[in-house]
């Protein structure tokens, strides 16, 4: 690389402005109290079963006329109206168990400091010490100096000195006065990122954007002031305009600028920037990203590309398309991790604790086949006109069931969903040849016929149902009669049905399953 000294821009997002506000006041006595205790996760998936039995005892030995309330979350992620309102009605305090989870630890943060202690309820989050960096980032997003007990992961088999520390640590939570910092309120403005970052070589500058978390682990385009100006020829946009308030997984603010500034260090053409940007305005404005962009699962997020902007710039729809060789495939998927990285505040060992990790963050994104595909376009089942440029981002699974390129009837890919661990929706990949073959053996002329004829194959029964730990389960038709282990449901909402045809069209008849739903769509052309 050259030795010449360059300085480079500042990759990172932009915070908001922080709304602080004080706890609320601790009480003197838990005598004569009602405590609720709130479940992030049904069971005790969460791992902190021992512990509340052992906090039941203790507060109701230590304290007279105790009364203990428990209550478990719907969905750890989404707001809970009616659950608020009946603890502002009857709860005098609150102990919030999170999990084993970066998402859910950082919701047992979120949720007690928006809906609870503003409310007037004092209390604590009770969360695992492996992911309190996580619960500080999202305690100072919100405002409120929440505060936490801590304890191992796993905390089953805790000595007895253990365990009586940590409950006195609850209890502790819920009467120690408040501290003056605990008591601030008002409007607090974060120092935000200084427009170049360092200077130097090239090489420099390399090991700085390694050294301090601003990559996905693999070399970047250095984002040069000139590169980003360059960049910034592929939009008619302002440099200054904002694409994204909330910009997954730590609710940032995104300019047209800073985008671009992802896209350089990507190796994106200027050509690729309007799809990148498109990218952005999604990631930044449904919540549901921000939990699923940090998450010890590893989630990952799946791009789909329509419309003309796909051949006019080279994405790959055909040979190896979920595969190395593409560039634009390969830019546009990695701009997605950079962006959550240094757009968003991603962080490996912070706020993104994978226990495995997942291959599919590095980059997932390709160009649907639309010319081989017997069905419209992928993009019309989201509302769009064939000929519209639309980018659609899925969000879930970490893995994929195929190819069942020896299984002409697919009887063993339709098992095989059937272990999904989370039943929230599917997107079969469907090669060219085999979507061929569904036309003129099913007669499905059209997508919603085809995404039809697959729910209604994807069937399972409340017999292989029960005993299965997962968020979300199918419901029986009530009308159907009385619920019994031979009664045959659908696997997932219609909905989560999501055919897209994608790869050679000369190539054999493969398709895959992957564990990809909940899409989100919008226009590229408007970006250009």
């Amino acid at each position: 690389m050259s030795d010449n000294i360059v300085k480079a821009l500042d990759p990172r997002g932009l915070f908001n402005d922080v709304l602080r506000a004080p706890l609320a006041p601790r009480l003197d006595t838990l005598d004569g109290k009602t405590v609720y205790i709130i479940n992030s996760w049904g069971g005790d998936t969460h791992g902190f079963g021992e512990v509340q039995k052992a906090l039941d005892a203790y507060l109701r030995g230590r304290f007279s006329g105790v009364k203990i309330e428990y209550r478990t979350r719907k969905m750890y992620s989404s707001d809970e109206p009616a659950l608020w309102a009946e603890m502002k009605e009857n709860a005098d305090c609150f102990v919030y168990f999170g999990a084993p989870s970066c998402s859910t630890t950082a919701c047992a943060v979120t949720w007690p400091a928006r809906k609870i202690e503003r409310a007037g309820i004092p209390g604590l989050t009770v969360l695992y010490r492996y992911l309190e960096k996580d619960a500080l980032i999202s305690r100072e997003r919100e405002g409120m100096q929440i505060r936490f007990a801590e304890t191992d992961f796993p905390c089953t088999g805790m000595s007895d000195g253990e365990m009586r520390r940590l409950l006195e640590d609850i209890v502790d939570a819920l009467l120690r006065p408040l501290t003056p910092e605990e008591q601030i309120g008002g409007v607090y403005t974060p120092t935000q990122p200084s427009r170049f970052c360092a200077e130097g070589t090239e090489d420099e500058l390399q090991e700085y954007f390694q050294s301090n978390g601003l990559t996905d682990g693999l070399p970047v385009i250095i984002p040069t002031e000139e590169r980003v100006a360059e960049m910034l020829k592929g939009t008619s946009h302002a440099p200054d305009e904002i694409v994204a308030t909330q910009m997954a997984p730590e609710g940032r603010i995104v300019t047209v600028e800073k985008a671009a500034i992802t896209a350089v260090m990507a190796g994106a053409k200027p050509e690729y920037f309007p799809v990148i940007l498109a990218m952005v305005e999604i990631m930044g404005t449904d919540q549901r990203h921000h939990q699923t962009a940090k998450s010890t699962n590893a989630f990952s997020f799946m791009q789909v590309v329509n419309g003309p902007i796909r051949k006019e710039i080279g994405m790959n729809d055909s040979v190896c398309a979920l595969g190395p060789g593409g560039r634009a495939n390969a830019v546009i998927g990695r701009a997605h991790r950079l962006a959550l990285i240094n757009l968003g505040g991603s962080e490996v060992g912070v706020n993104l604790m994978g226990v495995m990790g997942n291959v599919s963050t590095y980059t997932f994104a390709f160009a649907e086949n639309e010319e081989s595909s017997p069905w419209e376009p992928y993009s019309t089942s989201q509302g769009f006109k064939e000929g519209e440029s639309v980018l659609s981002i899925l969000t879930g699974g970490w893995s994929h069931i195929g190819n069942y390129m020896l299984n002409p009837s697919l009887d063993d890919f339709y098992k095989s969903i059937k272990t999904f661990e989370m039943l929230h929706g599917i997107s079969i990949l469907i090669s060219p040849l085999r979507a061929k073959e569904l036309f003129e053996e099913t007669g499905c002329k059209t997508r919603k016929e085809i995404e039809d004829y697959f729910w209604n194959k994807l069937l399972i029964t409340e017999g292989e149902l029960k005993g299965r730990r997962i968020y979300a389960r199918p419901k029986a038709d009530p009308s159907a009669g009385p619920v019994t282990d031979d009664t045959v449901m659908h696997i997932f909402d219609r909905s989560q049905i999501h055919v897209i045809v994608v790869g050679d069209p000369q190539g054999s008849n493969v398709v895959q399953g992957w564990s990809q739903y909940s899409p989100q769509s919008t226009s590229i052309d408007k970006w250009r």
